[in-house]
C-alpha cells in the first residue's frame, strides 16, 4: 500500500522514478565512472571550490587518476580497503574517487575518535593501507602499534606544520603518477561496495556501515529531484566528509554536475562569507548548524545572498521559522536516515512542514510500533504481534527487510543480526530496529522524539553511551559508571551525563579525570555533566545499571543530593555545579555559561 501523496511528493516520485530508470539502465555506474564523463562533456566547468583554490572536471579527474593508478602499481584488487583519516580537503575527495575506480573501498574514520575507539575504528575495516594528513598525526601516532601494518603501508599528506613521522609522504610519491583515465574504470557496477562509514548504532563501539555504488546513485537522485539541481549550482560542504550527509552532498555534485565549495571545518563566523564568495546556491545543514547561525550578530554577508535551498536533519520547528525568516531561505527540506539504510531507509519532508522529518509514504515498508519506553522490550498483541502506533503515539521506527530490499547493513554481520527483529506484523517477517523514537501525527506525518538506549545526540553527531561507558570506567579511581543523554533548555539534541561511582579505595582527583577525559574521548562525548554517586541501581535480572531515575533526576539541583560537576570547555576542567550557573542553563543561556563558569577560577 501507497498512501496518497500530496501534490508536491507526486512531482518529486515521477521525477525521480524517471531519472532512476536511467541508472538502471546501465548497471556498471560508480563515483569514478561518473567523474570520468564529466571530466570528458565538461572539461573546463569547475568542479571544485576550496579556499582559494580551483579543480575543473578535467584536473580533478586526473587528480583522481593519480590515485587511482599509484594504488593500482601497489597492487590493489577489487575490494581491498584504504582507510583514510583526514579532515575536509580536496585530498579527501581525489582520494575517494581514485579508489573507486579501481573498485577499492574507502574507510573514512571519524578523526575526532581517539584511543581505544580510533584503534577499534581502524581493525574493524581490516585496511591494506591508511592515509592519514598532519592535522591527525598526533592522535594517529598514539596508536599506530596497534596496528599490523609497516610503515610503508601508511601515507601522510596535508602535513603543512611538517610534524615528523616514518611514514610514507604521498604527495611525494604522486609526483611521477600517470594522470590518465586507469582501464579499471568501467569495471565498476552499482552493486560494488565504494565506502564503509562509521555509525554508533545504538550500542557499543562505532560500527563500519557498507555503502554501495548503488545507494548514493538512489539518494542522490530522489535529492537531485526534491531541490532540481542542475550544473549551475554550487553545493556548499560545511560538514566533515567522514559522516554520511556529507559524502551524500559530494554525490549530488557529480551526478547533477554542479560545482562543490568545500569547508575543512564549519564555521558560523564564515559561514555567510562563504555564501557570498562562492556563490552557493544550495548547502546541507545538522541539526546544530540553524542554530549557531542564528546565535551570530547580523551582518551584511547575510544580506542578498544566493543560498535559495538547504537539506539536513535535527532542525527543531522554532529554530526552522526563525531561520528561514531570518535568512530569507527558499525552501528548507528535512529528512530522516540512517547510515545504516544505505539511503532506503529515510523520509522526507517534501512539503517543508516545520518541525516534521517526513511522512511515512510506504507504510507497507516502515513502521511505528509501541515499545517499554524504559526496557525497550516491543509490546504484543494476544498473537504475538507488535502493536502500531496510532496519532499522537511515540514508537519505535521499524523498516522492512525482505528479498526485495537492497540493505548492506554492517561489515560485522553479526551486528547486523543483532538488528533486526521478526514475527513484527506477521509470522516471519523481519524488520530492521533503527532504535529511534518518532511520534506520529495526523496523515502519516512524524517527528523526531528520541534516540532510544544506549545513544544520544550531541553536537550532531551520535555518542554511545556504552562506548564513553567503558572509556570512564578505565579510569583507575572510578568504580563503574552510568552515562545518559540529558535535555538542555535551547539545545538541540542531548547533552551527556555520566553518573560514576568511585573505588573508596583510590583518591579521586577531579582535575587529574579532567585531562583524562580530553586525551581519550572526542569533545562532543565528553560528559557536560558528572554525578557522584555512592551506588548504582541495577536490575534485579542483568544487574544492569537502572538509568530510568538517572535521566528523570537530570542535574537538577533542587533534587540531587550528590556532587555535581559541570564541563568548563575553555579551561577543560571540571568545576562544581553552582545555582547560578543552573539557573542560566535552565533559563536557556547555556551557551553563554563560560564567563559564570570562569568567576570559579
Amino acid at each position: 500500500m501507497v498512501t496518497k501523496l500530496t501534490p508536491k511528493e507526486l512531482e518529486v516520485r515521477t521525477r525521480y522514478v524517471q531519472e532512476m530508470s536511467k541508472i538502471f539502465s546501465n548497471p556498471n555506474q560508480s563515483f569514478g565512472t561518473r567523474i570520468e564523463q564529466l571530466a570528458e562533456k565538461l572539461p573546463n566547468k569547475d568542479a571544485l571550490y576550496f579556499q582559494d583554490s580551483i579543480w575543473t572536471w578535467q584536473t580533478f579527474n586526473e587528480e583522481s587518476n593519480k590515485i587511482a593508478n599509484y594504488f593500482l602499481n601497489l597492487g590493489l584488487n577489487s575490494g581491498d580497503t584504504v582507510a583514510i583519516m583526514l579532515e575536509n580537503s580536496p585530498e579527501y575527495l581525489f582520494i575517494t574517487s581514485g579508489i573507486n575506480k579501481i573498485q577499492g573501498i574507502s574507510a573514512l574514520i571519524n578523526f575526532n575518535q581517539k584511543k581505544q575507539a580510533l584503534t577499534h575504528g581502524f581493525n574493524v575495516v581490516e585496511p591494506k593501507w591508511i592515509i592519514v594528513d598532519g592535522d591527525c598525526l598526533p592522535s594517529f601516532s598514539e596508536i599506530v602499534n596497534n596496528f599490523p601494518l609497516k610503515n610503508d603501508q601508511i601515507f601522510v599528506i596535508n602535513n603543512a606544520s611538517d610534524i615528523s613521522h616514518d611514514f610514507i609522504d604521498l604527495p611525494n610519491e604522486l609526483k611521477s603518477i600517470s594522470k590518465t583515465n586507469p582501464k579499471t574504470t568501467f569495471n565498476s557496477n552499482l552493486r560494488q561496495k565504494a565506502l564503509y562509514i562509521f555509525s554508533s548504532g545504538t550500542t557499543g563501539l562505532p560500527k563500519a556501515v557498507i555503502r554501495d555504488n548503488f545507494s548514493y546513485y538512489s539518494s542522490a537522485v530522489f535529492g537531485i529531484s526534491l531541490a532540481q539541481l542542475t550544473p549551475d549550482d554550487i553545493i556548499y560542504i560545511p560538514i566533515p566528509l567522514y559522516h554520511s550527509g556529507g559524502m551524500s552532498c559530494w554525490v549530488l555534485n557529480i551526478i547533477s554536475g554542479a560545482s562543490v565549495a568545500l569547508r575543512k571545518r564549519f564555521s558560523s563566523s564564515e559561514f555567510w562569507k562563504d555564501i557570498q564568495k562562492y556563490k552557493v546556491t544550495f548547502t546541507a545543514y545538522v541539526g546544530e548548524i540553524p542554530r549557531y547561525l542564528l546565535n551570530q550578530p547580523p551582518s551584511e554577508y547575510e544580506k542578498n545572498h544566493t543560498l535559495k535551498k538547504m537539506v539536513g536533519v535535527g532542525l527543531r520547528k522554532d529554530i526552522w521559522e526563525q531561520f528561514k525568516t531570518r535568512f530569507q531561505i527558499d525552501h528548507i527540506y528535512e529528512f530522516y536516515s540512517l547510515t545504516e539504510g544505505g539511503g532506503r531507509i529515510s523520509l522526507n519532508n517534501i512539503d517543508e512542514v516545520p518541525g516534521m522529518v517526513g511522512r511515512i509514504i510506504e507504510w507497507n515498508l516502515h513502521k511505528l510500533v509501541k515499545v517499554d519506553q524504559e526496557t525497550g522490550d516491543f509490546y504484543r498483541d494476544e498473537n504475538g504481534f507488535c502493536i502500531e502506533c496510532q496519532p499522537g503515539e511515540i514508537g519505535m521506527f521499524l523498516s522492512k527487510i525482505d528479498k526485495k530490499t537492497i540493505f548492506t547493513g554492517y561489515k560485522d554481520k553479526e551486528k547486523t543480526q543483532k538488528k533486526l527483529i521478526h514475527n513484527v506484523l506477521q509470522e516471519g517477517d523481519t524488520y530492521f530496529n533503527t532504535g529511534d523514537m518518532l511520534q506520529l501525527h495526523d496523515n502519516l506525518w512524524v517527528s523526531f522524539a528520541d534516540r532510544f538506549g544506549d545513544t544520544f545526540r550531541w553536537k550532531s553527531e551520535n555518542v554511545s553511551t556504552l562506548e564513553v561507558e567503558a572509556i570512564l570506567s578505565s579510569y583507575p579511581a572510578i568504580f563503574n559508571s552510568a552515562v545518559y543523554g540529558v535535555a538542555i533548555p535551547n539545545t538541540v539534541g542531548k547533552a551527556g551525563m555520566a553518573a560514576i561511582r568511585i573505588n573508596p579505595s583510590i583518591k579521586f582527583d577531579i582535575e587529574d579525570f579532567s585531562q583524562f577525559v580530553v586525551e581519550v574521548l572526542p569533545k562532543y562525548s565528553i560528559p557536560v555533566f558528572i554525578r557522584m554517586s555512592d551506588e548504582l541501581e541495577t536490575t534485579t535480572s542483568t544487574f544492569k545499571i537502572r538509568k530510568l531515575n538517572l535521566k528523570r533526576e537530570s542535574y537538577n539541583i533542587e533534587i540531587i543530593q550528590d556532587q555535581l560537576f559541570i564541563w568548563d570547555s575553555s579551561a577543560k576542567l571540571y568545576r562544581t555545579l553552582a545555582k547560578s550557573v543552573y539557573e542560566k542553563i535552565m533559563d536557556g543561556k547555556f551557551d553563554d555559561i563560560t564567563s559564570e563558569l570562569a568567576v570559579q577560577m
